[in-house]
């Protein structure tokens, strides 16, 4: 039995976790980068809490430690996907004002954009290539994370996924880049529209079962993906009006998916969807999620059995399972030309997303699948 993990963030959860342990920023620093998109942490409460937590923390400091220094900077202008441009700039900000640690505050793109930034500025004027190479003179600052939506689990990863200048999604895993601080309050996303809550939980389902089926997985990543699809089951047919304890259980989904992508990675959905992404604005929870049922039969050939295990353990039947998918894309169309499958024919060739999966799911196999799932 294959039972390793290793998940060193510190997680608080629950209404109001942010201000009750507000003594958990001074602890990392005095001056933060506060990371984030324009809107939602402000809409959401989020960055007020936040700044009212690092003035606390602060407070707790010796009056010598943070005289004569701003309590925070804050860099708001992350957009969906973030773009490594942007995170050069936000790194290139801190550094100038000797911020000593990071803090995101959002969906996904803050998360993993703090998380980027919280390396470019401990190594002043790295280099794409640098970046990626893992190879880093110097660890990067410290990272608090606080989650506004419900699906990506990137409070619990040390996955960081960036748009480079070429205008496609790359990913770097790193143990440094775990979150020293995690705050997941369900209260900031009590805003959110049904349309994204819809994709963000749909990215929450494709995580776990992503997970599931990864050669990566072990007894513990299938419980968290177990788990996670059991709480969304129940949530996914009715998102028009949601409770506090709705969108609980929708947030506590997507820490179990992040906690189970966290040991295994994701798969093939997730590296067809960044295509879907990139070059057709579909909104990355639908466009992994679209290629969820070929994932599926491509399970189904493979490992039979497990597919079996699978939906005897969620407690869904295929047809149902299928069926919630289809719902939740209704309004989702992919118009998608032979030109460019032939053209991006090679990203497929090699993709290590893709060989975690089960069986040898070929280039000219995902020409197919892009076919299939076209309009």
């Amino acid at each position: 039995m294959n039972m390793n993990s290793y998940m060193p963030v510190k997680l608080y959860t629950g209404k109001g976790c942010v201000l009750a342990h507000a003594e958990e920023f001074g602890k990392l620093g005095s001056k933060p980068l506060i990371v984030t998109g324009r809107t939602s942490a402000k809409a959401s409460g989020a960055l007020n809490d936040v700044m009212e937590a690092v003035a606390s923390g602060n407070a707790n400091q010796s009056a010598a430690s943070v005289e004569g220094l701003e309590p925070y900077i804050l860099f708001d202008e992350i957009g969906q996907n973030p773009a490594l441009t942007d995170c050069m700039r936000a790194a290139e900000l801190a550094i100038k004002e000797n911020c000593d640690y990071v803090i995101g505050i959002g969906g996904g793109s803050p998360l993993d954009a703090a998380k980027c930034i919280a390396v470019l500025a401990a190594n002043p004027g790295m280099t794409q290539a640098e970046l990626y190479s893992l190879k880093w003179p110097v660890k990067p600052l410290p990272i608090v994370v606080v989650g506004t939506t419900a699906g990506t689990g990137s409070e619990v990863t040390k996955v960081s996924v960036i748009t480079i200048p070429d205008g496609r999604k790359k990913s770097f895993h790193h143990e440094d880049v775990f979150p020293k601080v995690a705050f997941g309050d369900p209260s900031y996303t009590m805003t959110l529209s049904k349309e994204f809550t819809a994709s963000t939980a749909i990215d929450a389902l494709a995580h776990a079962t992503e997970s599931y089926f990864s050669r990566n997985a072990n007894e513990i990543s299938q419980c968290y993906a177990v788990q996670a699809i059991r709480m969304l089951k129940l949530l996914l047919g009715n998102l028009e009006k949601l409770t506090f304890e709705d969108r609980e259980n929708l947030y506590n989904a997507s820490i179990y998916g992040g906690l189970a992508i966290n040991i295994t990675g994701t798969c093939l959905p997730h590296a067809m969807g960044y295509l879907l992404t990139e070059q057709h604005g579909i909104p990355h929870g639908n466009a992994c999620a679209i290629f969820l049922p070929a994932f599926l039969e491509i399970n189904e050939r493979e490992v039979p059995r497990m597919v079996q295990r699978f939906f005897a353990s969620i407690g869904w039947g295929r047809t149902s399972f299928l069926q919630a998918i289809n719902h939740l894309l209704t309004d989702v169309h992919v118009e998608i030309s032979e030109e460019e499958i032939a053209r991006e024919h090679s990203r497929w060739i090699g993709n290590g997303s893709i060989a975690k999966g089960w069986g040898q799911v070929s280039a000219d196999e995902c020409d197919e699948i892009l076919r299939r799932v076209r309009d």
